[in-house]
């Protein structure tokens, strides 16, 4: 079987998030990719979610989670 290529669900993440200009860093755990935004009023959650394989947002402890699933990797 053939590895998933997340190149554009990446793209779209960041984008949505504010872009590269926008990130601090980024981490991840087993589900979500958890950004420090240097302004996260910029995401718009409807824009976020609508992304395909994003399952949701949550904006706590000073990250922007965005949850993704179990497949998440930071490069």
């Amino acid at each position: 079987m053939a590895k998933a290529d997340y190149t554009q669900l990446a793209r779209d993440v960041v984008e949505a998030v504010g872009g590269k200009e926008n990130i601090i860093s980024v981490s991840n755990c087993m589900t979500r990719l958890r950004f420090v935004l240097k302004d996260d009023t910029i995401p718009d959650k409807d824009k976020v979610t609508a992304i395909k394989d994003v399952k949701g947002v949550m904006n706590q402890g000073g990250q922007y989670q965005v949850i993704i699933g179990t497949h998440v990797v930071v490069k």
